[in-house]
């Protein structure tokens, strides 16, 4: 065949390419927010279906009101703390004037303690203080002698919490004496434990995928195919086991790839993660972001019989976003594959992040056309037409140095 005309059909292959390529990045999609019922800040669960069409990208996302004014939002996932205190009741305070100032606690369910937190009213005092405990007021027995403490001002709040260490105990009472020599007593408000709880994300069940097990009795292998009709976010893996009673098998995830080798395009399995299945165990399975719409998982037999699988649950960590809204507007939320991250001075606003906030919903989420709403926050290179104009341009270029080769390559047959 003529070399230019084998570059011509080449040209013709790619073209499809480009194009397709193009059309692909230009999905968009758009839902409705609703259920807000007060004005202020709003949490939004992101379902599975949503973080898909982000491919996994929460960047692509806008939100926004009936005159198409941004709301701006933060990303919230992950583990987060949530603090408590636990109130411990003050059974006494005493105050001998210019001597000390004793406070009695009680912890009467005898906690195992090697810490307090009091509640002080401000003051710029510096104070020492005394620790002991007790198991009937009458005898005490030392546990901290002649500190000092210092930073009793909190700017903005007319009190401050100070943790105070000691060795561990489980003492009935607790008493702080203040040493009021050189100065007025501190006024001590409450006592108590606080500490933090760290709360795991919530998950997300993904629904939707079809499961295929075969057994290979060559390689001794369970082979588990599981294809969703687009690409999710997994995060974790479970298995219903029936029988046999006890068992102890080595299990590995893989995901199919492909790479180019020698003008070739080669397609394999590449290990994601592996872990190990075993009875008496829940065999739940954690791993970071796998986004993909197959994934095969092997089970090693040996020379057991297979495992009874009954049900496989795939789950997602769970992604939400806080957005301050207001109550009686219509939102919308947008996708746009072609937008780069917002910068919203919300993310530095001071909001607590942890604190609950009420819910508001995605709903009729849909695949748009990216005109649907104007694009904001956009240079002119990254529009559609920026890069249909660039394709179009490519094409007009080629072809024009292709039709000059042919020319050249006819002269020299003749």
């Amino acid at each position: 065949m003529n070399p230019a005309n084998q570059m011509i059909k080449r040209i013709i292959k790619l073209l499809p390419v480009l194009i397709g390529s193009s059309v692909l990045h230009a999905q968009n999609y758009q839902g409705k927010i609703v259920n807000i019922k007060e004005n202020g800040l709003h949490q939004i669960v992101l379902s599975p279906d949503v973080i898909a069409a982000t491919h996994n990208n929460t960047d692509f996302i806008r939100i926004f009101d009936s005159k198409h004014n941004e709301a701006p939002y933060i990303v919230r996932n992950g583990n987060f703390k949530k603090s408590d205190f636990r109130q411990f009741p003050i059974s006494s305070r005493n105050i001998i004037p210019n001597v000390v100032t004793s406070v009695i606690i009680s912890n009467e369910n005898t906690v195992n303690l090697d810490n307090l937190t009091l509640k002080i009213a401000n003051t710029e005092i510096e104070k020492k203080y005394n620790i002991s405990g007790s198991n009937d007021q009458k005898e005490w027995f030392g546990l901290v002698d002649n500190q000092i403490i210092s930073g009793l001002n909190e700017p903005g709040k007319t009190s401050v919490k100070k943790n105070f260490s000691f060795p561990l105990n489980n003492y009935k009472f607790l008493k702080f004496d203040f040493l009021d020599k050189n100065s007025l007593p501190i006024n001590v408000l409450e006592a108590g434990l606080e500490y933090d709880n760290v709360v795991a994300n919530a998950k997300n069940a993904l629904q939707n995928f079809e499961q295929k097990i075969t057994t290979d009795k060559n390689s001794k292998q369970s082979i588990i195919t599981i294809t969703f009709p687009n690409e999710q976010v997994i995060n974790g893996i479970s298995f219903d086991i029936l029988s046999p009673s006890f068992y102890q098998r080595d299990a590995r995830i893989l995901i199919n790839k492909s790479r180019v080798y020698k003008r070739k395009t080669e397609n394999y399995r590449e290990e994601f993660v592996a872990f190990q299945i075993r009875s008496k165990r829940n065999n739940q399975f954690g791993f970071p972001d796998l986004f993909t719409k197959e994934l095969i998982i092997e089970i090693n037999n040996q020379d057991n019989p297979p495992l009874d699988i009954t049900k496989i649950n795939l789950f997602q960590f769970q992604k939400k976003i806080l957005a301050d809204l207001k109550a009686g507007e219509t939102y919308t939320l947008d996708i746009n594959p072609q937008l780069s991250a917002p910068r919203y001075d919300l993310v530095n606003s001071g909001i607590n992040i942890n604190q609950n906030y009420p819910d508001a919903t995605i709903t009729d989420l849909k695949e748009t056309d990216h005109s649907t709403h104007p694009e904001t926050g956009k240079a002119f290179w990254q529009t559609p037409f920026f890069v249909w104009a660039c394709i179009i341009i490519a094409i007009v270029i080629i072809g024009f140095f292709a039709m000059g080769l042919i020319k050249d390559m006819n002269k020299k047959a003749e």
